[in-house]
């Protein structure tokens, strides 16, 4: 509704200024050539043209339509402003954001893709639980990784064999693994985050 009272402002006060417009410009032929091609082509030449024939009541009430026309436009801005603005306060009342904090820490098992464990009965786990005072000691499965003399072969079968002494609660193991996996890639994010955690879950199951 208010977009058709806004089009109706407009459009009244477009029509009585184009309206006004070319009365005056034939009002001014009229009168003189000369006038004419003043009012034509001359800015605010109308404007003096009108205060030289004030007194002629013809050329006088063309100036008051074209002027009743900037009322109108008024009225139809400040139509506009409130439409839009009551417009604008609605979406801002109904729309809902929702920011997600931030984790404080980030679980060591966050890998690439290339990293990432396939859910199966084997031991990896991932990601590394938060050490938990009710971790209690389980029977330490044989890993299924291939090794290289007897020590794992490499930086992810390191990872994924400290996940699963980690997911056991033996967390000595877990660590040394870890630390394996920290020598061959240095600075690593994740083998560094793991480390972090195992220390402190020894260090809450030490002071139990």
């Amino acid at each position: 509704m208010s977009e058709i009272a806004i089009a109706l402002f407009f459009g009244l006060g477009f029509l009585l200024a184009t309206v006004g417009y070319i009365w005056g410009l034939v009002q001014a032929f009229q009168e003189e050539v000369v006038w004419g091609l003043l009012y034509w082509f001359i800015p605010f030449a109308a404007l003096v043209f009108y205060i030289k024939k004030w007194s002629n009541k013809k050329i006088r009430k063309t100036l008051l339509i074209q002027l009743a026309a900037w009322p109108i436009f008024l009225l139809g801005g400040i139509i506009t402003m409130v439409s839009y603005g009551a417009e604008f306060a609605k979406l801002a009342q109904s729309g809902t954001i929702t920011v997600q904090p931030e984790s404080s820490e980030q679980s060591p098992s966050s890998f690439p893709s290339d990293f990432s464990i396939s859910s199966s009965p084997t031991p990896e786990q991932s990601p590394i639980p938060e050490p938990s005072t009710e971790l209690s000691p389980a029977p330490i499965p044989e890993p299924s990784f291939g090794t290289v003399g007897g020590q794992p072969g490499n930086f992810k079968q390191l990872m994924k064999l400290g996940y699963a002494y980690y997911g056991q609660g033996d967390y000595q193991t877990a660590l040394i693994n870890f630390n394996r996996a920290l020598q061959m890639s240095p600075g690593n994010t994740y083998a560094v985050k793991a480390v972090d955690n195992t220390k402190k879950a020894i260090a809450q199951a030490k002071a139990k």
